[in-house]
């Protein structure tokens, strides 16, 4: 069991770290760079600092996880690198897997529209929605159904299997804000930990990035990297 961000897979063009829960992925805009998984890697490959899309502070960082959530992160090493996994990303062609340990029933329905899809405890199911800001300053997300006022946006699913009671095996391509700790919530199953999707407080958030596959830019060849 990892417990502390560290280095899992290193290659020519692209690392992948593993991030603890706590800290944040990259550093917030003009804000001095304390501890940040960016900040770890680039202590050991420096050149991630050179390759951005647009936020220069976000270094060669592909996607990025929530501060409490733990896992998985790819980093590219070079601005090629970098370019070619951005396509990558906008074709859904990154794919990553999380577990998630949940709690049910959600604690409260603030902004939750009904969930009338397949009951997500009972097989695999896929959750599909838009996404809309919701609380002050937009600090959290709420699903929304297909209709006139969203129909602009992008549509973004949650692919769900059911390991154990209360235990999730989700799967993204390209991935919304709070994503998946929105769509459980919807579904009545909020993380263990995630108070601002209605969970019940829990000394560890249950979330976890476990699985990323790719292309490499390299060399062509398709890499997954798992714990």
């Amino acid at each position: 069991m990892i417990t502390e961000t560290g280095l899992v897979f290193e290659g020519p063009d692209t690392l992948v770290y593993w991030k603890e829960s706590g800290i944040p992925t990259v550093p917030l805009k003009n804000t001095i760079d304390g501890r940040t998984l960016l900040s770890i890697a680039a202590a050991a490959y420096p050149e991630i600092r050179c390759c951005h899309g647009g936020n220069p502070w976000e270094g060669g960082v592909v996607h990025r996880l929530d501060t409490p959530t733990r896992g998985l992160v790819l980093i590219a090493r070079s601005q090629r690198a970098y370019d070619a996994l951005m396509q990558q990303q906008k074709k859904d062609m990154i794919v990553k897997e999380y577990i998630a340990e949940t709690t049910s029933p959600r604690a409260f329905d603030d902004g939750f529209e009904p969930f009338t899809l397949f009951p997500i405890e009972e097989g695999p199911s896929t959750i599909t929605s838009y996404f809309r800001p919701f609380g002050r300053k937009g600090a959290s997300v709420r699903p929304v159904l297909m209709n006139d006022r969203h129909r602009k946006g992008r549509v973004y699913t949650t692919e769900v299997v059911p390991e154990e009671s209360e235990v999730f095996r989700c799967t993204i391509s390209r991935g919304f804000r709070h994503q998946i700790r929105s769509h459980l919530a919807w579904a009545g199953h909020p993380i263990a930990g995630d108070v601002q999707y209605g969970g019940t407080e829990s000394e560890v958030f249950g979330l976890e990035a476990i699985s990323i596959s790719y292309i490499e830019p390299c060399s062509g060849r398709k890499l997954t990297i798992s714990i």
